[in-house]
């Protein structure tokens, strides 16, 4: 795990901001509604908790709810694995640290669940992002920490391209680090991995179809579109780009 700024800031900092924020627009339609406040359908918030929120929307088509527990990573997610509802989850990984799913009805809306080791208690996070993948993305492929969709997927003979707004993490390398380890538990080796410089990024390979593989690449990139002739501007997000490659041996 990458340290930037210090572990306990990022716990802090998703406390406030998934506690400031109720469960509106398009998390008040399903998977994200809840007429209760919390979690999706579904989903159960986790039993023996120190501390937890109500959930909320982070953006469009985003939910995520955040707890922190005494117990260690197994005994959440072996929680998880057996409280999920399979009759509208369909559970694609459990791993040491993060299990993965998609949702039946939609296999675009992606989610799962997160662990933190922050030494005497466990940090969770559970969410769920509609990330708007084409038709056949493959199901086997996770989504990132904090991830959200920028613009139209590509996809063309070789594979998908996928762009994502990552400025819910502290940085790009943070969610470089933490997508290694959600890659990891999910059946994908990471083959190369950079988490210095200005693009922090990696290289994986899927366990179970070796021709499968993805590169991540991160930047930061400006907003002009506000910048009123400003030769610089300091505005801008952190930017992942997701390239899937479905073509064995590629």
């Amino acid at each position: 795990m990458l340290f930037v700024g210090g572990l306990s800031f990022a716990i802090a900092l998703a406390f406030v901001l998934v506690s400031a924020l109720g469960p509106t627009g398009s998390a008040g339609k399903e998977p994200f509604a809840n007429l209760h406040g919390g979690l999706p359908r579904g989903l159960e918030p986790y039993s023996h908790q120190l501390q937890g929120t109500r959930g909320g929307a982070l953006g469009n088509g985003t939910f995520e709810w955040n707890a922190e527990t005494p117990d260690p990573a197994a005994t959440v997610l072996a929680f998880y694995d057996q409280t999920i509802d399979r009759a509208i989850w369909d559970v694609s990984a459990v791993g040491r640290q993060s299990m993965s799913f998609t949702y039946r009805p939609n296999p675009s809306v992606r989610g799962g669940v997160r662990t933190v080791d922050i030494g005497r208690s466990t940090f969770i996070a559970v969410w769920v992002t509609d990330l708007q993948l084409p038709p056949g993305f493959p199901a086997a492929f996770p989504g990132g920490p904090r991830a959200r969709p920028l613009g139209q997927p590509g996809s063309d003979a070789d594979g998908y391209v996928l762009r994502w707004d990552i400025d819910g993490n502290l940085d790009s390398a943070r969610f470089v680090e933490d997508f290694a380890e959600v890659l990891n538990d999910a059946g994908w080796d990471v083959f190369a991995l950079t988490t210095t410089g200005p693009t922090p990024g990696l290289m994986c390979r899927s366990r179970s179809t070796p021709g499968l593989t993805c590169t991540v690449t991160t930047s930061y990139e400006l907003d002009r579109t506000n910048s009123r002739g400003a030769v610089y501007s300091a505005n801008g997000k952190f930017v992942a780009t997701v390239r899937l490659d479905r073509v064995a041996g590629r």
